[in-house]
Formats: structure tokens, C-alpha cells, sequence
């Protein structure tokens, strides 16, 4: 009985480690890092295993004997996730957190930093505690004992509030995105219609970015000389030099190399240095997550607009990463085309029953009329105890499931980024937190969807909860609000004030207009950016000599043209290129100025080399109205409404 219990927990590990790889190198971190982040995230993994064994030992009447295991091995676990948990989530990860965030240089600095952010959070919290250690004092009398499960009730109503919310609201949204994938269509025109608003998103970001990223080459500069006087401050400025990513910072040098920016000797000083570095590091995750949600989002766009093209022949291949598909274009369209949408209108169908029936037994907890506890007890499930270990595992691995998700969908956590293989610490430490603060709550909810819950975890956490009558009480309607963030999204109430205050970015609170011309901005920025990627530069070499001398000219244009268009808004218009020749083989191809200012350019421009490109170019709300542009010529494909 033990082994299969040890497989498993060692797949979990090993599983914790591959979704934190995933998202961040964790192992070029060191251990203090390391070590918290993985068991924020493999002791909710683990409780997946945990709490259904748990109550399936105590409430089947066929157990399972392949994984059983004693009463008091199972309470110790339990213990000890708990208490691991809460030093992870009120201590451990909130430091390493502020650690990270920190603008200060050395590691004294920075931990200094870390306690006293955290000590501000802490005595609030420890000002609720005076409240309610009065209300215990009156209630049930004081003792360690009952301090202790104040203590474990009060951080389980903070954190089921919280779960509560999440949960309602992921497990509406999840089934919907199946649902909108089931359409190739809708799931392009929602995916349009988020791209404008991530551009903004993007750009202010990059104005930011831009800033710090001046001063600090500013300083390198001027102040990381040898000299005595530039020490003291020489490897921190080198430090968050080397930190600008490649691309970003030739835009940057390139652009404000005539800059006046000037920053004073005198003005550089330790806490000058260090709200920079906290700046500075804030701008670069939020660019960097930007970015990469950007490059995603494009990407999933071209793809979708290749199954759209792909309807004619019936054969799929991609403009983009087609080198991974493995297949046959035939199948490939058939996947994209049939399987997939077919695929996940039938996940989304059975996701709606589950969230459902989830929704119904949360407000009807603790009674017979949880639709959980009729499935369950009604349908033979609790007399197969595999089968209803199963059942309960995937029923509460979905509800935490829905739960995490919000986290990277709600827009007031957007302040946290998670980024394939690029993610910072700072977001790392923050979503693990929650992922381990979340769990153990929803997991004694979980027991709380039936009539008989008993176990070994609500024997120990239960008293807790009972302790004291308004605990209870709070225990028993919190998950009933459950409703209030469900309707919410439903009605897509969320998008309508967002609406209101200026801040829409739904796709679903758009009106019938302003779905097209989200839609057409979008064609365009996907066309820029494939135009870019499209912009494969080679060098080459003619026999001819005098072509050769015309054909560098075209490659130093094209050149310098692709790197003046990386510094561009990425929806900005094409520029003017009327205003410079284009030579292939010793003759003009390209020439639409007329006039004899033109001829004479013609014939003599390419001597001088010259150009006259003078591209001042606009956003794109700054050009031509959007209803008198053909965006289907300027995309050469159909409109997608």
C-alpha cells in the first residue's frame, strides 16, 4: 500500500518541477528560492491525492487497499501540509517576494528591505488578532489551544473568501473559452479583439521601459570608468545594463543617441540607485510579460487565419512554426478545422454540467440536496471505491483548477506576469503563494458538498472552524456567495463597467461597429508584424560590378529601414517608401515621384547614396479613418466577422 503512495508522490514532484521549469529556470536560483517554490506547488498537487483518499477511507463501503494508509499517517500529512503551507504563504514566500522586488544592491539591503515591508502587512494583521482574541476571550475562553485554531480559522475565512471568488469565476469562464474555441471564427474574432488593447498595453509599457533604460545608459556612459571616483556605484550601473534585453537596448541607443539626457555626479546616490533598480526591474518584468502575451497572441492569430485559408484546399500548412507540426497538411486541417472545434464544444458542454453541479452544491452545501452528494451517493459511485476516489479527485483538482486560472485572467492581478521560461521571481513568489493559500481551504469546502464528510481532516481542521459560532456561521454562507461573482461573469457585468469608467477591453462588450473596427486594427497589426517576420535579410554578392554597387545600396536601405521600423508603434502604418528608388540589376523598379526633381534623382541618386526617406509616421488612430481604408486589400484575405 505504501508504494503506489510513493509513486504518486514522487510524479508529483516531479510534475511541480516541470511546471515550474516551465515557467521560470528555476534551478539557476539558489535554495532559498528553489526549495519554497516547489512546495508551494507540490503540496497542492499532493492534497489532490490526499483529501480523496482521506474521505473515500472513511466513507466507501469497498476501500481501496492499494493506497490506503493508517489513520495516523494520514493525519501527520495533513499536519504537516498545513503548517508548511502556512509558514509558505504568511512568511517564507511574502519575504522572498519583497526580496526580490527590492531596488537595493546588496543581500542585507535587500532582506532589511523585505522585513520591513512585511512587517507592515503583519501588524495589520495582528491588529484583526486583537479583535478577535476579545471576542474568543468572551466566546470560549483564552488558552493556547483555542489561540492556535483562532488562528487557522482566521486565515481560513481569509483565504475562502478569496477562493470563493476565484473559483466562481473560473469555472464560468473556463467552460466559455472551450466554447469559443469550438468555432475557429469566434475564437478568432475574440482573439482580434483583445490584440488593440494589448498593443496599448504594450506600448505604454515600452514608454516606461524606454525611460529607465536611458538613464542607465546614461550612467554607463558617464560613471563606470576606472576612476576612483566612479567605483562606488560601477557594477550596480553595469549590472542593469547588462539586465536590457538585446533588441530593446540597440532601439534605445540608436534612437537617443543624440539625446541630452544628463544625470549629475552628485545626484547619484544610494537611494537615486535604488529607485531606479526598482523601477527599472518592475518595467522590464512588465515588458517582458507584455511581450511575450503579445508574440503569443499573434502567433495563435496567424494560426488561425491559415485554418480560415486553408478551407478552400482542404490542406493546412502554417505561415509560422510549421517545421513543428508533424503530420500531414490533410490531417492537419482536419484537426484544425473539425477535431479541434468539434473537441472542445463537447469539453465545454461537460465542463458546464460539472461547473453546474459544482454551483448547485455550493450553495446547497452540507445538505441532500447537493447535486455532488445525489451523484455520488445516489448513483452506486460510493459503493466502487476507485471509482469514487477518481471522481472526487477530478471533481477537486477542476475546482482548483478554475480557482488558479483567475489569478492570470483578472485584471487586478495583472501586475504579475507568468512568462514561458522568462518568468521573474517576483511573479513566481507571487503565484505560488496563492496556489498553496488557495488549496487548503477549498479543500475542507470540498468536504463541506456532502451530508457525511467525515475524516481525519475534518476531525483535526474542522475544530477549527467550530470553534466559535460566527466562525461557523462565515464557514456556512461565504460559499454561498459564490453566486455573486458567477452572475457577474455570466452577464459579463465585469466588461460593462469596465465600459463605463473607459477601461472596456472585452471583446464581449462590443457593439456590432465596434467589433468590426477592433477586428480591422487587429488584420493590421497581424499583417505589420507578419511582414516583419516575413523580413528575412541576407547578405549577397552580384558578378556584375556595377550592380553590386546598386544592390548594397538596396540592402543598406531595406537594412536600416528594418531597424527604423522596430522602433515604431507595432500598429503604426506602413511608411512612405515613394520618396527613395528601388534598384534590382542596374535599373530602377520601383519609382512612383514624378517630375524633373524625380529624373534627376533617378539618374544620379544612387552616385550619392542618398536618402530622402523621411518617415514620420503616426499611430494608427492619427491616420486615415478606418472606415474609408480596405483593409481586406491591405490583408489580401477575407474579413473574419
Amino acid at each position: 500500500m505504501w508504494i503506489a503512495t510513493v509513486i504518486f508522490y514522487i510524479l508529483t514532484l516531479l510534475l511541480s518541477l516541470f511546471g515550474i521549469q516551465y515557467h521560470i529556470n528555476i534551478f539557476k536560483y539558489p535554495a532559498y528560492f528553489t526549495i519554497p517554490l516547489t512546495l508551494a506547488v507540490f503540496i497542492p498537487l499532493s492534497i489532490i491525492f490526499l483529501l480523496p483518499l482521506d474521505y473515500v477511507t472513511h466513507n466507501s463501503s469497498n476501500a481501496i487497499p492499494w493506497i490506503s494508509l493508517p489513520d495516523k499517517v494520514i493525519l501527520y500529512m495533513w499536519k504537516s501540509n498545513y503548517w508548511i503551507t502556512f509558514l509558505l504563504t504568511w512568511l517564507i514566500l511574502p519575504m522572498l517576494l519583497e526580496f526580490y522586488r527590492s531596488g537595493h544592491n546588496t543581500t542585507l539591503s535587500k532582506i532589511k528591505d523585505a522585513l520591513k515591508e512585511n512587517l507592515k502587512f503583519q501588524l495589520i494583521m495582528l491588529t484583526i488578532a486583537v479583535f478577535n482574541i476579545l471576542y474568543l476571550m468572551f466566546e470560549v475562553g483564552l488558552s493556547f489551544n483555542n489561540l492556535k485554531l483562532m488562528v487557522i480559522a482566521m486565515s481560513h475565512l481569509y483565504s475562502l473568501i478569496l477562493a470563493t471568488w476565484l473559483m466562481g469565476h473560473g469555472l464560468v469562464s473556463t467552460s466559455r473559452n472551450c466554447w469559443i474555441q469550438g468555432s475557429v471564427i469566434k475564437e478568432l474574432n475574440h482573439k482580434y479583439a483583445k490584440l488593440p488593447k494589448l498593443v496599448d498595453d504594450l506600448e505604454d509599457t515600452k514608454v516606461s521601459f524606454r525611460e529607465d533604460v536611458l538613464q542607465v545608459l546614461t550612467l554607463k556612459q558617464n560613471y563606470t570608468s576606472d576612476a576612483l571616483e566612479d567605483f562606488e556605484f560601477r557594477d550596480w550601473i553595469l549590472k542593469l545594463y547588462t539586465l536590457i534585453p538585446g533588441h530593446f537596448r540597440e532601439q534605445v541607443e540608436r534612437q537617443y543617441s543624440h539625446h541630452n539626457a544628463n544625470i549629475q555626479r552628485e545626484e547619484i546616490t544610494n537611494d537615486f540607485m535604488t529607485k531606479l533598480d526598482s523601477k527599472f526591474n518592475m518595467n522590464l518584468h512588465r515588458f517582458v510579460g507584455y511581450e511575450s502575451s503579445y508574440n503569443l497572441l499573434i502567433s495563435s492569430i496567424i494560426r488561425l487565419e491559415d485554418v480560415i485559408n486553408a478551407t478552400g484546399r482542404g490542406e493546412l500548412t502554417f505561415r509560422i512554426d510549421n517545421h513543428r507540426v508533424l503530420v500531414s497538411p490533410r490531417f492537419n486541417f482536419i484537426y484544425w478545422y473539425y477535431m479541434r472545434p468539434i473537441g472542445n464544444k463537447v469539453a465545454s458542454f461537460f465542463l458546464w454540467i460539472v461547473s453546474f453541479i459544482i454551483l448547485q452544491s455550493e450553495f446547497f452545501h452540507s445538505t441532500k440536496m447537493s447535486l455532488l452528494n445525489v451523484v455520488i451517493y445516489s448513483t452506486g459511485i460510493s459503493k466502487v471505491g476507485w471509482l469514487q476516489f477518481f471522481v472526487s479527485a477530478a471533481t477537486f483538482g477542476y475546482m482548483l483548477f478554475a480557482a488558479v486560472s483567475s489569478l492570470t485572467q483578472l485584471k487586478i492581478f495583472n501586475m504579475y506576469h507568468l512568462v514561458r521560461r522568462d518568468s521573474d521571481p517576483v511573479s513566481a513568489s507571487w503565484f505560488a503563494m496563492y496556489i498553496a493559500r488557495l488549496t487548503i481551504p477549498l479543500s475542507y469546502n470540498f468536504l463541506t458538498l456532502f451530508v457525511n464528510r467525515a475524516s481525519i481532516f475534518e476531525d483535526w481542521y474542522g475544530q477549527s472552524i467550530h470553534l466559535t459560532g460566527l466562525f461557523n456561521l462565515l464557514n456556512n454562507w461565504i460559499p454561498r456567495l459564490i453566486l455573486i461573482p458567477v452572475l457577474l461573469n455570466i452577464f459579463h457585468i465585469y466588461d460593462k463597467l469596465k465600459k463605463k469608467i473607459g477601461f472596456d477591453d472585452s471583446w464581449s462588450s462590443f457593439d456590432d461597429d465596434d467589433l468590426v473596427t477592433s477586428t480591422d486594427i487587429a488584420k493590421s497589426i497581424v499583417n505589420r508584424e507578419m511582414s516583419r517576420r516575413n523580413l528575412q535579410l541576407r547578405e549577397f554578392n552580384l558578378t556584375n560590378r556595377n550592380s553590386e554597387n546598386l544592390a548594397d545600396l538596396n540592402y543598406e536601405r531595406n537594412r536600416r529601414e528594418f531597424h527604423d521600423s522596430l522602433t515604431n508603434r507595432l500598429d503604426e502604418s506602413e511608411p512612405d517608401l515613394e520618396s527613395e528608388p528601388i534598384f534590382y540589376n542596374g535599373s530602377i523598379v520601383n519609382n512612383t515621384t514624378n517630375g524633373l526633381w524625380s529624373k534627376l534623382n533617378n539618374t544620379f541618386g544612387w552616385i550619392a547614396g542618398r536618402n530622402n526617406n523621411n518617415n514620420n509616421n503616426r499611430p494608427y488612430r492619427d491616420e486615415e479613418p478606418l472606415e474609408n481604408f480596405n483593409y481586406d486589400d491591405d490583408a489580401d484575405e477575407n474579413l473574419i466577422v
